[in-house]
């Protein structure tokens, strides 16, 4: 429907402007008369007998004074009525929107052997996610991000709506903005660096143990809670900080009694996963975390260097029968989840190399099992020629199945993949993708040696 309203307003504001203008030029043009119409206004009448004298108005001055006044003040108005819609055009531009999207197909030699059915490992063509990033502006220091994501669950075909980040901000200076809200766990570089968007990173898929929770990431991706972060000078370079709390994890629909060795795929095998908490904690115990870091300059421009580390209790539920789908209350265990670690970043020259190391000390809460080690890590290295970037990545995990933390999620098994790939820029904002995996995971307490060889498509864009 037409709004009428708004456009009598607008040609009303136009007609007010063509007026006040059109009353400059006259005013103008009055201001430099009025002593030539005043002389012949003002001049006595004058005989024929009278010699011709020059007569000047009395009252030159004052008149130029008066119409001089009169054309600052349409000035004024002027000024200030286009200031005005000035302002209010900015700040009626409504929301941007922004997203990201893609599609794509995979092929696997997995084939049809007795493996997990709680992992997805997608064949034919397959839909990804339609990301939207919402940052409306509400002036220099507020901040405001909004990220509802859409995608199909590749293991069920399921269609799924998250906000994946709802995070408010203040920046107070470039060494310090505080956020509150839902935001991505800024642990090493990949998790802040790359969100739901495909479109912005490299390969076609994540780092596994990185993964997003709802993706099978064994790694609290999301967190809701308060984290501060910066940029501080010192040297040639700037000194990087994020410091975060909040909501702990909870391990969802784990089964607590996995056997040594599997009979029956379909009950046998392990199908916890990660649960981000959004709804509030479970454990009233909050998780902490920390990621210091250096951006070099000069030489070394592009070069970052960063340490991290993060520690919080984190509880398994297993699920309630004969409804699998309902939670139960009843915590089936509860781990101390802590992990150090480091990354290192470069990204100049065309390059773009990355990796991250992850040191787990875990402790088992609510059993006498104690402490368990486990470690994982990636590689990734592209070079840029133009619009085409080659890469490969390297990844391994070993992850202690006697640690409840890994053994209750589906994901939680030891595993090493190589990727090798190619991407290709159609221009800024769509990339073609293809990527060759080798994944091998590793026979352990309640998992089978599986190894199998993928490949890749995808299509992703950004708009």
């Amino acid at each position: 429907m037409v709004d009428t309203i708004n456009i009598g307003m607008k040609y009303s504001k136009q007609w007010k402007v063509s007026s006040l203008l059109s009353a400059s030029i006259v005013g103008g043009c009055l201001v430099i008369t009025v002593p030539a119409f005043a002389k012949i206004i003002d001049a006595p009448a004058q005989t024929i007998d009278a010699p011709a004298k020059p007569v000047y108005a009395k009252t030159d001055a004052e008149q130029m004074n008066v119409m001089q006044q009169k054309l600052e003040a349409i000035q004024n108005e002027l000024s200030q009525m286009t200031s005005g819609m000035a302002t209010r055009s900015g700040s009626d531009d409504g929301l941007p929107l922004h997203g990201f999207m893609d599609v794509g197909f995979a092929s696997n030699s997995q084939g049809n052997a007795a493996v997990n059915p709680n992992l997805a490992n997608p064949k034919g063509f397959y839909e990804g996610r339609l990301s939207f990033y919402m940052a409306p502006h509400f002036g220099d220091n507020v901040k405001v991000l909004a990220e509802p994501n859409i995608e199909v669950s590749q293991k069920d075909g399921t269609v799924n709506l998250d906000v994946e980040r709802l995070q408010i901000g203040y920046t107070f200076s470039d060494a310090a903005t505080a956020w509150i809200g839902r935001f991505h766990s800024p642990y090493g570089y990949w998790n802040t660096a790359f969100h739901h968007g495909a479109q912005l990173q490299t390969a076609v898929l994540r780092p596994r143990f990185l993964d997003f929770e709802d993706s099978g990431g064994v790694l609290p991706a999301h967190m809701l809670g308060v984290w501060s972060t910066g940029k501080v000078k010192a040297g040639g370079g700037r000194f990087t900080y994020d410091v975060y709390a909040g909501n702990g994890p909870k391990i969802v629909d784990a089964n607590a009694s996995v056997p040594a060795v599997i009979v029956n795929p379909l009950t046998d095998y392990q199908g916890g996963g990660l649960d981000p908490n959004i709804s509030g904690e479970d454990n009233h115990s909050a998780m902490v975390g920390l990621n210091l870091g250096y951006e070099f300059s000069d030489s070394l421009d592009g070069l970052r260097l960063s340490v991290h580390g993060l520690q919080g209790d984190v509880n398994a539920y297993g699920t309630s029968s004969p409804t699998p789908t309902t939670q139960n209350t009843t915590s089936l265990n509860t781990t101390s989840l802590s992990f150090v670690g480091g990354s290192a970043v470069y990204l100049s020259n065309d390059w773009e190399i990355m990796g991250e190391y992850y040191r787990f000390n875990d402790k088992d809460k609510s059993g006498t099992t104690g402490t368990h080690k486990s470690w994982a890590d990636y590689l990734q290295v592209g070079r840029s020629f133009n619009d085409l970037t080659p890469y490969v990545r390297f990844e391994r995990t070993v992850f202690n199945q006697l640690d409840n933390y890994f053994s209750m999620q589906a994901s939680g098994q030891s595993y090493a993949r190589q990727a090798l790939g190619l991407r290709y820029n159609l221009n800024q904002k769509a990339a073609l993708k293809f990527e060759l995996l080798n994944s091998s995971f590793k026979e352990e307490l309640g998992r089978t040696a599986l190894g199998y060889r993928s490949f890749l498509f995808q299509y992703a864009i950004g708009f």
